[in-house]
């Protein structure tokens, strides 16, 4: 499932322009095998901020036991890595040094894994009858970097990281493939849900963020990003409205246990919950920000249920049905 599509843009600097084909070709890869997968989640060129750091991530795959981080490489000719993992950058017979994708991207992941264990309670479910929290730190946390179709890859050493652009969904599947297991750490569907949608709104534009590459000029005719698809109402009416405090509807609520939306909002002894119609279970009503990606706090009024985060915004959580 594709989460976040890859903004289009228009470089004026050559090598901005390669990069950019680059990270739509393996756009289009991502899309071809994962697009109707309800299970693999796809975020493209995800920027996220946490204590002034940010993370520009080319591709991220959000799966059942962890996330996979894909950078993707613009290469003409070709690229060499030798037995100390220093990497070279070949084109007619010059050689020139360039950093460690590979170390570039773990980099990314790390700063990623930070801002969601920041976030633990609100996204993730509490295990042992509600005794025990869960966390992230099992997660698998995996990184490739996929060197476009065009161009050759010279290892000294194995590199497992390194595949060409076309071979990535490949070792996406074999990662996931591998990470299960008795014991083994997994998202519930709807953790997945949750985490998906924090990603997505914790997205900051990237074409705000091209100020700070060398020169500061941002691209030209960038589309601006979207950190949630297209509002009701308007775009060109919802910035008023966030600034009077009302945003768009968040993600839809699911029970954690059978993913139904056939849900109702209850309060009981630990506060608000969702009570699933399908299955019976009961799920913490846990709200997310649609703007700010901040923990809401419920309110509720008959069968309409609004969320106020500490930012100041008010969203619609969910409306029960007439029969409840």
């Amino acid at each position: 499932m594709i989460v976040k599509d890859l903004e289009p843009q228009t470089y004026p600097d050559p090598l901005r322009r390669a990069g950019h084909e680059a990270e739509r070709q393996m756009a289009h890869y991502l899309k071809r095998a994962f697009g109707e997968d309800a299970h693999k989640f796809v975020l493209n060129n995800l920027r996220v901020e946490r204590e002034g750091e940010a993370a520009q991530i080319d591709h991220l795959i959000v799966h059942r036991f962890g996330v996979s981080v894909v950078e993707s490489k613009s290469v003409a000719g070709q690229v060499s890595v030798n037995e100390r993992g220093e990497w070279t950058r070949w084109w007619k017979g010059q050689g020139r040094g360039m950093p460690s994708p590979i170390l570039q991207a773990r980099r990314q992941l790390d700063l990623l894994g930070l801002l969601l264990a920041d976030h633990t309670e609100e996204l993730l479910d509490r295990a042992m009858f509600g005794l025990r929290q869960r966390r992230f730190d099992p997660m698998r946390r995996d990184v490739l970097v996929a060197i476009s179709d065009g161009g050759r890859i010279t290892r000294k050493v194995d590199v497992p990281e390194v595949v060409k652009a076309d071979q990535v969904p490949d070792r996406v599947r074999a990662i996931i493939g591998s990470g299960g297991g008795l014991g083994a750490f997994a998202f519930s569907d709807a953790e997945l849900t949750r985490i998906t949608a924090f990603l997505r709104t914790r997205h900051t534009s990237s074409a705000a963020s091209a100020q700070a590459e060398p020169g500061g000029r941002a691209p030209v005719n960038a589309a601006p990003a979207a950190a949630v698809p297209a509002p009701t109402p308007s775009a060109e009416v919802r910035p008023a409205q966030e600034r009077q405090g009302q945003v768009s509807r968040g993600p839809q609520p699911v029970c954690r246990t059978c993913a139904s939306g056939d849900v109702t909002v209850q309060y009981g002894k630990y506060g608000y919950y969702l009570k699933c119609r399908a299955c019976g279970g009961n799920t913490p009503a846990k709200a997310v920000c649609p703007a700010c990606g901040e923990p809401g706090r419920l309110r509720g009024s008959g069968r309409e249920f609004t969320a106020t985060c500490e930012g100041g915004h008010i969203w619609p959580y969910f409306t029960n049905p007439g029969d409840a």
